[in-house]
């Protein structure tokens, strides 16, 4: 797929993602997930055929952010601006002239491998820590593709913690996704009106260093054509622990949702976002 994508032009690109994107749309891949997803998002102000809707523009924004990804191989970091541009880096700039780096709070909104390749070439090397896929040519291929832009990856390990602390005390940027399920070790916060959990990583490494908080997110504006932003986000602390953690983590789900709300089909819905229950509600929302 790299080279059919290397050899189209982008026209044609953009005809391949559609056929991609209604592919996945007919077939049904998800689409449980996806209503489910879609109804507690936006069941309340939507009808049936608006939240079809969505999700056939859904799997589209999922096959643009496919080929986007394949396309990243063949792109140089010169070449980059071409297909995103950042708005914002200046509170990155700021926030690390304070000394002490900054927490990058990232989600999968837009096309978040674009967003941090121009991030890291454009603004300054992010550090990220993220999973490792199953496969192991695939991890390595995602990596590389990564390097190549100047972003530094952090993979889940025994010495993550000490990588992430050391990244944060040589003022460099650490980036984390805040979107996703957490079995363990979560934090309990309201989206689109139902508690959905986030990892504790976030605000922990914001509040144990007393860093800057940025929280960042890309917009499609046209295919294969991205505006990005940084924006810093203040928080107080009360002293509690607990109490600093969750305000810190509602404030971060709140602007994501908001940016979800101005562009739902941008966001990737796929996920198993409210899987994880608290114990006063112990549905099973899959």
């Amino acid at each position: 797929m790299s080279l059919i994508v290397r050899s189209l032009p982008e026209s044609l690109l953009n005809v391949l993602v559609k056929a991609i994107g209604l592919f996945v749309y007919r077939t049904g891949v998800r689409q449980r997930v996806l209503d489910i997803n879609l109804k507690i998002a936006f069941g309340d102000s939507t009808n049936k055929q608006e939240l079809n809707t969505l999700r056939r523009k859904t799997c589209l924004n999922a096959a643009y952010i496919l080929i986007e990804f394949l396309l990243m191989r063949f792109i140089t970091p010169e070449n980059l601006g071409k297909y995103i541009t950042i708005e914002g880096s200046e509170h990155m700039t700021t926030a690390l002239e304070e000394g002490k780096g900054a927490v990058v709070a990232g989600n999968h909104f837009g096309n978040w491998e674009l967003f941090t390749a121009a991030l890291s070439h454009q603004v300054t090397p992010l550090y990220i820590f993220a999973g490792m896929q199953k496969n192991q040519k695939i991890d390595f291929a995602i990596n590389r593709i990564r390097r190549k832009f100047g972003t530094v990856t952090i993979s889940k390990a025994k010495t993550a913690p000490f990588e992430m602390m050391k990244a944060l005390k040589n003022n460099h940027p650490l980036g984390m996704a805040g979107d996703l399920n957490v079995p363990h070790n979560n934090i309990f916060v309201n989206f689109f009106g139902k508690k959905a959990v986030v990892g504790q990583g976030l605000a922990t490494y914001t509040t144990k260093r007393k860093v800057p908080l940025l929280f960042v997110w890309n917009v499609r504006l046209a295919p294969f054509r991205y505006k990005g932003y940084i924006k810093r986000l203040y928080y107080q602390e009360t002293g509690d622990s607990k109490t600093d953690l969750t305000a810190i983590a509602q404030m971060i789900s709140d602007e994501l949702e908001e940016k979800i709300r101005l562009h739902p089909e941008q966001y990737f819905w796929f996920n198993r976002r409210w899987k994880t229950r608290p114990d006063d509600d112990p549905e099973d929302v899959y």
